[in-house]
């Protein structure tokens, strides 16, 4: 069974924030406000590789909206 993640990282006036969600699970953080969105995307792959990490499964897709990341 492959997981599948979905992660974005956002930019909202000087607030950053990013996200990592794997069915119905959200895992987010709160990002200092001089973040890049870059940084902020690849901050949220990272949320995603934590899981990962932890998990027993074997397949994952991580999806990603950001070209340069």
């Amino acid at each position: 069974m492959e997981l599948r993640f979905n992660t974005d990282g956002s930019r909202n006036k000087n607030k950053v924030a990013v996200a990592a969600v794997i069915n119905k699970d959200v895992f987010s953080a709160r990002l200092p406000d001089e973040t890049t969105l870059f940084s902020a995307e690849t901050k949220a792959m990272e949320l995603a590789f934590q899981y990962i990490k932890m998990s027993k499964h074997t397949h994952f897709r991580i999806i990603s909206d950001s070209p340069s990341s």
